[in-house]
């Protein structure tokens, strides 16, 4: 999408489109960078280097939560202040938003390296698992200002409207952390082999370059957003909050989430490591359809953002219902693909048969909630964009909550066994859905001051 490009008029339909498929495609992009790729790898180290990564993910989950409750908020006041036409604001909200992520990020950093013991030990992970687990966490924990700036930039980037940037920069990323994968992981080339701890430094590399690149183009000041102070910057505890206020429930949400999922994690373990590997394929897969409600969510959301600003509530709101209608056909079909071949797509991985037959399982359930899980990330993001994030957390947060006694009645107590913690996962993401469709409905996220 061009730099130049209004939010706020033209025919709605077609520009939603033009925004979201990108956006689609870079979270796409995010999804290979943060899922795929390490997956595909690690998978032929074995069943304990693919669950060390499992548990790994899910703890990095709870720390990429807390970069969301920055991003978020910084999306949400970048746009508003873009739909009112108050460009030096937007920029000095941008610059600040890095600002705080570089110090939000070190604080991160020391909090995960304390908290991974204890939580590798909640997983219930096995010692040769747990040490999979620490090698690829202690790297990323070194790194991790740079793995939370790239969530900053790219809602920056989204405020304005601008997906060609953050989409070119991810992919350059993709294919520097795809190259070093292989390199790092099995020593190609002279290289060590590092294992899993290979494809940490990989990440690591490839953010850093995210970083250099996304600083480089919000400094040249030729687009329509800059990191740039316009006079006194203004850095205080009260604009923190306010970004903070907007971010927290969805941050919140974004912790629980990954601490329930630490909680399935460790009711799969009972049923083997080729179980947890399973999640990890399963989730991996599920990053497809994920990956373009997640963009059209963004893109819904900077529209909904940048109307408000202008004053166009109605437009805003058919922005969200738009976006929903198509990403509840993308992931259907995604769901029929899951349904149709789900030996097929589990066999493309490492692991041996036991991880693939038990992938498959969990493919062939998911399936059924593809759709719902597309719109409600999409309700979700049109909550955000408003800057009224609390009823997403209202929704989500309990429902999350409940996967875990839910999954470990029907996996322990009934026939199901391990089928069961899918059956709640996937049930849930339906209620979830349900639940914020009625809500937005109702209208009250238009009237919501930022």
């Amino acid at each position: 999408m061009r730099n130049d490009v209004d939010l706020t008029a033209g025919p709605l339909t077609p520009l939603l489109l033009r925004l979201a498929a990108p956006a689609a495609l870079m979270m796409l992009l995010q999804g290979f960078y943060n899922n795929y790729v390490d997956t595909f790898f690690v998978s032929y180290l074995g069943a304990d280097a693919l669950a060390g990564l499992t548990i790994s993910s899910f703890v990095l989950w709870m720390l990429f939560a807390l970069a969301q409750l920055l991003s978020i908020g910084v999306r949400a006041k970048t746009a508003r202040r873009l739909g009112e036409k108050n460009r030096a604001e937007a920029d000095r909200t941008a610059l600040r938003g890095v600002l705080y992520t570089l110090a939000w990020g070190a604080g991160a950093a020391g909090l995960l390296v304390a908290a991974t013991p204890p939580l590798l030990a909640f997983a219930g992970a096995t010692p040769a698992v747990a040490a999979q687990a620490r090698a690829y966490l202690l790297p990323m924990a070194l790194g991790l200002p740079l793995v939370f700036l790239p969530f900053m930039f790219n809602s920056i980037f989204m405020a304005a409207g601008d997906v060609r940037t953050p989409f070119l920069i991810m992919a350059l990323c993709l294919a520097i952390n795809s190259l070093l994968d292989p390199i790092l992981i099995f020593g190609w080339g002279g290289f060590p082999r590092l294992g899993t701890a290979g494809a940490a430094w990989a990440a690591i590399v490839a953010r850093l370059l995210w970083t250099y690149l996304s600083i480089r183009r919000l400094t040249a000041q030729r687009g329509p957003i800059a990191l740039a102070a316009h006079g006194r910057l203004g850095l205080a505890w009260r604009d923190l909050a306010g970004i903070a206020r907007i971010g927290a429930p969805a941050a919140g949400t974004g912790i629980l989430f990954s601490a329930v999922y630490l909680a399935l994690a460790r009711v799969a373990a009972q049923f083997g490591p080729a179980q947890i590997g399973a999640l990890k394929i399963g989730h991996t897969y599920e990053g497809i359809s994920f990956a373009a409600a997640l963009g059209f969510s963004v893109a819904a959301g900077a529209l909904v953002g940048q109307n408000l600003g202008a004053g166009k509530p109605e437009r805003a709101a058919r922005a969200a219902w738009t976006a929903a209608a198509v990403i509840a056909v993308f992931t259907g079909a995604v769901g029929v693909l899951f349904r149709w071949a789900p030996q097929e797509l589990a066999g493309m991985f490492g692991g041996g048969a036991d991880v693939a037959h038990a992938a498959a399982v969990y493919l062939a359930i998911l399936a059924w909630s593809q759709p719902f899980m597309g719109v409600e990330l999409v309700m979700d993001g049109c909550f955000s964009g408003a800057g009224n994030t609390l009823p997403p957390m209202a929704v989500q947060a309990p429902l999350t909550l409940l996967r875990y006694p839910v999954a470990y009645l029907l996996a322990v107590h009934t026939s199901l066994g391990v089928g069961g913690i899918w059956w709640a996962i996937s049930g849930s993401s339906m209620l979830k859905c349900l639940l914020l469709v009625l809500w937005f409905r109702r209208g009250r996220w238009a009237k919501t001051r930022v």
